[in-house]
């Protein structure tokens, strides 16, 4: 049986360093899963970290259900391949079911090289698709009625998930109560017809899940340099360069931790200082629900990044796992 490694974990606890030291002596390849760093153009606050000198290797012409809109290829990072990240522009509405579109072949590709498949990142839906599927992935964006949610503050919309479905927004993580495109999102999938079919995943691999935390005064910490970092790297000229089509940026974009409060900014909503400490803000509470997300899958193994020779133990495990027939 195929198998397949994934890292998880919240932003900014080092999934990426460990990935390609992983990657390096288990014969891996990495899998983004991640939400904003799929998008062209979002380099820098969405963290892509890509070595300078790594150019991106198309190989779309390997995909034949391939949409048009979407390019795949990946990245070199320290000899390591590194896939999923820059595959649609910024104006492109990018679903789950347009991720595992892509996820799901790559993988193949990489298991036809060899290669173990390391699943790296911290979007709790992409990886609940590829473990689990999810049955609502077909379910198609209506328009019309998006059109008229829109129209609606955060606070009608929740009001009229709870009127609808109590248990459905009861589920939701307390930002995704506030976050209007997931409440125009759930409204949507509860207006639609039931759709009985069983999500897309992963088939016939043996998986293993790894995440890393830490402390919340150290992630906050981290969170905070990071930020700066990333100010200190242009990220203002990049969310700036991005503004200048702000009309006909996908949701997802503009919702964006870094970007959506440095696009508030430019807007004259905000003050610039104002804007970071938002940007730090959402940043953290980003981080607190990824944790809430990754803690109800009993399966995924933890381990604290603040604990003395973590890695061996962690390579120990995922060793024990991956020489076992």
């Amino acid at each position: 049986m195929n198998k397949a490694l994934f890292i998880l974990g919240p932003t900014g606890v080092g999934k990426t360093a460990l990935s390609l030291e992983l990657a390096s002596k288990f014969q891996g390849n990495i899998l983004s899963i991640d939400s904003v760093q799929v998008y062209k153009e979002l380099d820098i606050i969405s963290g892509k970290d890509i070595p300078p000198q790594s150019l991106f290797s198309d190989i779309s012409n390997q995909f034949s259900d391939l949409n048009s809109s979407d390019t795949i290829g990946f990245y070199n990072f320290n000899s390591i391949p590194v896939f999923l990240l820059d595959i649609v522009q910024p104006t492109f509405n990018f679903s789950v079911s347009n991720f595992l579109d892509c996820a799901l072949p790559v993988t193949d590709f990489v298991v036809s090289k060899n290669k173990l498949p390391i699943f790296v990142g911290g979007t709790g839906l992409y990886s609940k698709a590829l473990l689990k599927g999810i049955d609502t992935e077909s379910i198609l964006p209506d328009l019309e009625l998006r059109e008229k949610l829109d129209k609606l503050s955060p606070e009608s919309l929740a009001a009229l998930l709870q009127e609808m479905n109590l248990n459905r927004f009861e589920q939701m993580t307390s930002s995704d109560k506030r976050n209007k495109r997931r409440l125009i999102r759930n409204i949507e999938i509860i207006n639609s017809p039931k759709n009985e079919e069983v999500g897309r995943k992963l088939e016939n691999y043996d998986i293993f899940q790894v995440a890393l935390f830490c402390d919340r005064e150290e992630l906050r910490r981290r969170i905070e340099e990071r930020v700066f970092a990333r100010i200190k790297q242009g990220a203002v000229a990049e969310a700036e360069n991005i503004f200048k089509n702000y009309k006909n940026l996908s949701p997802q974009v503009k919702n964006a931790n870094g970007y959506k409060q440095l696009f508030e900014y430019f807007l004259g909503q905000v003050t610039y200082e104002a804007a970071i400490e938002k940007w730090k803000i959402s940043e953290y509470r980003h981080a607190k629900n990824q944790m809430t997300w990754f803690r109800k899958d009993e399966k995924i193994h933890w381990f604290d990044i603040l604990k003395d020779n973590f890695k061996i133990k962690l390579e120990k495990e995922v060793s024990d796992w991956y020489n076992t027939k």
